[in-house]
C-alpha cells in the first residue's frame, strides 16, 4: 500500500517538476520581473565608473527604457567580452547579451539575434604612415604581404577571407580586447584589422593619428548591431524585437544614439524608416 501511494505521488509530482525545468527565460523574466543582462565595456555603448562600478552609456539607456515600458528591472549580471559571451548565455548565467553584438551565420547556431538597434560599417584599419594604403584602394590589401590581426571566433575572419583571400590571418590571444588588434598593427606586427568607425574614433581619441580607416564610403559589410539570446528562447527574442521596434518607431532610438555617439549622426547608421508619406 505504501509503495502504491509513493508511486501515485511520483506520477503527480513529475509533471510539475518537468514544467518547472522547462520554464523559458521569457516566462521566468515575466514571473520575477527581472531581466538579467550581460554587458561589455566599450564607449559609447557602455561606460563603467572605475570608482563606483556604475554603468552608463547607450546600451544602459536602451535597456532601462525597455524595462521601464515593460515594468521590469534590469540586473547587470556579468561583464563579458567578444570571445566569451555566448558561453554565458548557453550556461544560462544571464538572459540577454544587452550590449550590441555582431550577428553572423556561425554564431546563429548557438544564439538568436534581435532585429538591429542600428548598423555599422566594417572597414580595414591600418597604420596612418603605411603608404601602401593611402589611396584607399581595398585591392591593395589583397596581398600575401598583408597580415590581418584577428582572434579565434572573430566574426571578421570570414569577411577577411572573402575580400582578401591572398592575405595572411594572424590569431591573437582570445580575450576580446579590440585594443590588442590596434596595438599589433601600430607596432608593425600586423598590417591591418577590421573594425568600425566607432572603434576607429575611440582608439584615436587616446592615440591620435595612429590609425587610418580605409575606404570610408565603401564598407566591407553593413553590420547590424543587435541583442542576443540563447538559440531556443524565441519568446524572449520576440519580446526584444517588439521593444526595439517601438523605440525606433517613436524616435527614442535616434535620440539615444545622438546623445552618446561621438560624431553626431555619423558614427552609427540608423535603421531605415519602415514607411514614408506619399504626397
Amino acid at each position: 500500500m505504501k509503495f502504491l501511494l509513493f508511486f501515485v505521488l511520483m506520477l503527480v509530482s513529475l509533471p510539475a517538476l518537468a514544467a518547472e525545468e522547462k520554464e523559458s527565460a521569457f516566462d521566468r523574466v515575466m514571473r520575477t520581473g527581472v531581466l538579467r543582462c550581460a554587458y561589455y565595456v566599450f564607449p559609447p555603448v557602455t561606460y563603467r565608473n572605475m570608482t563606483t562600478n556604475e554603468l552608463s552609456g547607450f546600451s544602459v539607456d536602451v535597456m532601462n527604457e525597455i524595462a521601464h515600458r515593460a515594468s521590469l528591472k534590469i540586473e547587470w549580471t556579468e561583464e563579458t567580452n567578444f570571445s566569451n559571451w555566448i558561453i554565458g548565455i548557453q550556461a544560462k548565467r544571464y538572459d540577454v547579451a544587452c550590449t550590441p553584438q555582431w550577428p553572423d551565420v556561425a554564431q546563429g547556431r548557438a544564439v538568436a539575434f534581435s532585429v538591429p538597434l542600428f548598423f555599422e560599417g566594417l572597414y580595414p584599419l591600418v597604420r596612418v604612415d603605411d603608404d601602401r594604403f593611402k589611396n584607399d584602394d581595398l585591392a591593395t590589401l589583397n596581398s600575401e604581404d598583408v597580415t590581418f590581426a584577428t582572434q579565434d571566433n572573430d566574426s571578421t575572419v570570414s569577411l577577411i577571407k572573402a575580400y582578401f583571400p591572398k592575405s595572411t590571418i594572424k590569431q591573437l590571444t582570445t580575450d576580446g580586447n579590440i585594443a590588442n588588434f590596434a596595438m599589433d598593427v601600430i607596432t608593425k606586427k600586423s598590417d591591418a584589422f577590421v573594425n568600425t568607425r566607432n572603434g576607429f574614433v575611440e582608439f584615436n581619441r587616446n592615440n591620435p593619428t595612429k590609425l587610418h580607416l580605409v575606404a570610408l564610403h565603401t564598407p566591407l559589410k553593413w553590420q547590424p548591431a543587435t541583442l542576443a539570446v540563447e538559440r531556443h528562447e524565441m519568446m524572449l527574442k520576440d519580446f526584444l524585437d517588439n521593444a526595439i521596434l517601438d523605440l525606433q518607431n517613436d524616435g527614442t532610438m535616434n535620440r539615444l544614439l545622438l546623445k552618446w555617439e561621438p560624431e553626431k549622426g555619423k558614427t552609427f547608421l540608423r535603421v531605415a524608416a519602415p514607411a514614408k508619406i506619399v504626397d
